[in-house]
């Protein structure tokens, strides 16, 4: 008993720890951005109000749960003077996305660019800045993602190219809180084609739909800058391969990252359950088989960037050739939400409804 006890305590501090450093890092670069006009304020609150709310409901379904006022350490305590509808909801209401996913699109909107070379680096400086001290070392924080995804369409016949849309694994600690998180962007958040695909992937292991030709992804695992020399050293590895041939536009992304020294990306291939719901993106690196997906269809990042691309190119939608199903979409998205508050029900989470904001709009 006294083990458990300890091992309950210990996963507390890293909770609460990656929490604060989570929300003092945001809270820091949002007010700073919007300082500099490079967002609105009322803009700065909303990222800074959804945030908040995330953090403090993943506290109420942790077990064992976290309450606010254990969260919140003196830095962070105005908030609840600030915002007090945001700790009446977080014990109520859901959120709609994890907070690194809100992150990222906080630092494209404060970027003013989707271009990867502008992105990627500011999004490693900030994964470093929460970092938890762990002993003598530091140590990821929780709530940060452990893949980031990219994607875009490359209209050759039209000589077009979108811009990057960028997505992030989901981060939830937990298994059944993981499936919780996967539910909701799956019933309320993401591009309903998205949805779909992982819907029907979990009931039939077939894929919904297929992208029209030259929708490109690529995705890089996080290494902070602590763990640096080891991915770095992948990376090396990866181009010694091509020798003097031209090196892909992936490692070309690492590298150039990489040697800003703000932390390292690797390119990751799509694991199994990416390729089993969209064949026929061209992933790079190319997907390889390899080791059993164990975590759930939609865990990953490219579910995310690929809803972006859906909701922001009607043009693309316009083009999936879809297949036909015995069960029909709603019913296998009310098999979703039943499953999302069985869960609820079961970690006591007192379920009234989403937040009342979505995308950055309160």
């Amino acid at each position: 008993m006294q083990a458990f006890l300890a091992n309950d305590l210990q996963q507390v501090q890293i909770f609460t720890m990656s929490a604060n450093q989570f929300l003092q890092t945001a809270k820091n670069i949002i007010q700073s951005a919007a300082d500099e006009g490079a967002i609105d304020q009322p803009k700065a609150t909303a990222y800074i109000k959804e945030i908040l709310h995330i953090i403090l409901f993943y506290g109420q379904i942790n077990r064992p749960k976290v309450d606010p006022e254990e969260i919140l350490q003196e830095s962070n305590r105005e908030l609840s003077a600030r915002y007090p509808d945001v700790f009446e909801m977080c014990r109520t209401h859901i959120p709609r996305r994890p907070p690194f996913t809100v992150l990222l699109d906080m630092i494209v909107d404060i970027v003013g660019t989707r271009h990867e070379d502008n992105v990627l680096p500011r999004l490693l400086s900030t994964i470093n800045d929460m970092e938890v001290p762990n002993g003598d070392t530091l140590c990821r924080n929780i709530f940060v993602s452990t893949v980031i995804n990219l994607c875009y369409f490359n209209d050759e016949l039209m000589g077009s190219r979108t811009p990057n849309y960028f997505g992030a694994s989901v981060s939830c600690r937990g298994d059944r809180q993981r499936k919780i998180m996967i539910d909701i962007l799956c019933c309320y958040t993401w591009h309903s084609d998205i949805s779909w695909a992982v819907c029907v992937a979990n009931q039939y292991d077939q894929n919904a739909f297929r992208f029209p030709p030259r929708v490109r992804s690529m995705a890089f695992n996080i290494f902070t800058r602590g763990q640096s020399t080891q991915a770095n050293q992948r990376v090396e590895n990866l181009l010694a391969r091509f020798g003097d041939q031209q090196v892909p536009r992936f490692l070309q992304i690492a590298r150039d990252v990489n040697d800003r020294k703000f932390g390292s990306l690797v390119p990751r291939a799509p694991c199994e359950r990416c390729f089993e719901m969209f064949p026929n993106i061209q992933f790079y690196p190319f997907y390889q088989a390899a080791e059993h997906a164990h975590w759930e269809y939609g865990n990953c990042a490219e579910c995310e960037s690929l809803s972006q691309l859906l909701k922001s190119q009607d043009q693309i939608v316009t083009r999936l050739h879809r297949n036909q199903f015995p069960t029909g979409r709603d019913e296998l998205i009310n098999a979703k939400n039943t499953r999302l508050t069985q869960n609820l029900i079961w970690l006591e989470f007192s379920f009234m409804g989403v937040v009342p904001f979505e995308d950055n709009q309160l």
